[in-house]
């Protein structure tokens, strides 16, 4: 899912990747951010089973902001994905199917807590094929 990102990332022109699209939607460098950091927040659960602190909504928004180029926020996504990698490959397999209560919004097995880096970024990966069409680029870059 990773090369996925990162490929549809670098096909937004770059002066269009930290502009919101229609003024009012997220831009492609915050997307790529905000998947970075569920990467990153899901690994931490897996390797200790606390959540890492969430941050106050604006101070939130100022993280994903400070990755306002598209060499800083693919450097973060490889080393989020570097971390979940080491988290899954150290989890221990008779875990996976324990519920947890991970703060997602409910109750998920480890297993669960796993997957949802994936699942997120693929969701995040269409918002990004999106905003290409908005650029007029049709192409599947995959």
């Amino acid at each position: 899912m990773q090369g996925l990102l990162t490929n549809d990332l670098n096909a937004i022109p770059i002066e269009k990747q930290s502009l919101s699209p229609g003024g009012a939607g997220r831009t492609p460098l915050n997307i790529v951010a905000e998947c970075a950091m569920v990467n990153q927040r899901s690994a931490i659960y897996l390797k200790t089973r606390v959540e890492p602190e969430r941050r106050a909504p604006e101070e939130r928004e100022a993280y994903l902001n400070s990755f306002d180029t598209a060499e800083k926020v693919l450097a973060y996504l490889d080393s989020s994905c570097a971390e979940l990698v080491e988290a899954i490959d150290g989890f221990d397999d008779n875990e996976w199917g324990d519920v947890t209560n991970f703060p997602f919004g409910r109750p998920m097995t480890f297993f669960g807590v796993a997957e949802l880096p994936s699942i997120h970024q693929f969701y995040h990966d269409g918002q990004l094929n999106y905003i290409q069409t908005l650029y007029e680029d049709r192409e599947i870059h995959w």
